[in-house]
């Protein structure tokens, strides 16, 4: 009789352990997206900046100098970089990108030059804005959580600044000059999938004082102030190996 119950359970779980094996095989043990690897992607955001280019003597100081100042712009720009993930969490590596920017200021005054045989006096309209910024910055962080990044950036950075003089007596002066300066900031990254972050970012952009390079800007007296720029930013990454 005992035989008789050996041989059934055998014939009854025979089959299911064998059934059951291939199931175990087919199970993979389950990956840890990490953050090292090469990545690019594209960010956007606002600029709340103070950009006074047009510091007149008069109203230079302690008071406001923003001459009709259009310091809530958006812009768009894009990046690369590297980052490399340790054992402990700690995540680090270069970063650079470009953006377009529509932070821009204009004014009309009155002006009055004077040399030995006359005085002119007209209506000068100032433009001057800036369209582009270049950085290379590191970044360096901490996952306190799986798939989640908090980081500080910070770095080098140029700017591309525009100016225009037009409607002084038919005088129409233009120039360019590039601005090197200093960011840093912070933010929060997210891995939405093994290949794609999203994240939002803080950054402050400090060029000095940026001097005004046209010749007829120093004739009347008017030189420039601090070019100081604040960022709120969200950004888009994929990763590329």
């Amino acid at each position: 009789m005992f035989k008789t119950i050996a041989l059934l359970a055998t014939l009854v779980t025979g089959p299911v352990f064998a059934a059951d094996m291939p199931l175990k095989a087919r199970l993979a043990p389950t990956t840890v997206p990490t953050w090292t690897g090469m990545y690019a992607g594209f960010h956007g955001g606002q600029n709340l900046g103070s950009f006074s280019p047009f510091c007149d003597p008069d109203v230079c100081g302690p008071t406001s100098t923003e001459i009709n100042l259009d310091d809530n712009s958006w812009f768009v720009g894009g990046h690369i970089g590297y980052l490399v993930q340790t054992a402990s969490g700690i995540v680090f590596g270069p970063e650079v990108g470009i953006q377009y920017w529509g932070l821009k200021s204009r004014a009309d005054k009155t002006v009055v030059i004077s040399d030995e045989e006359a005085a002119i006096v007209g209506v000068a309209t100032f433009q001057q804005k800036v369209d582009w910024l270049a950085y290379a910055n590191a970044r360096i962080g901490l996952t306190p959580l799986q798939g989640v990044l908090v980081y500080a950036t910070g770095g080098v950075a140029w700017a591309h600044v525009k100016g225009e003089l037009i409607n002084l007596n038919n005088i129409d002066a233009s120039f360019t000059q590039s601005v090197m300066g200093w960011n840093v900031g912070g933010g929060v990254e997210f891995q939405i999938s093994p290949t794609i972050t999203f994240g939002g970012e803080y950054r402050h952009y400090d060029f000095g004082k940026v001097s005004a390079a046209n010749p007829v800007l120093n004739l009347m007296g008017l030189s420039s102030d601090n070019l100081t720029v604040d960022q709120a930013l969200a950004r888009l990454s994929f990763k590329l190996n």
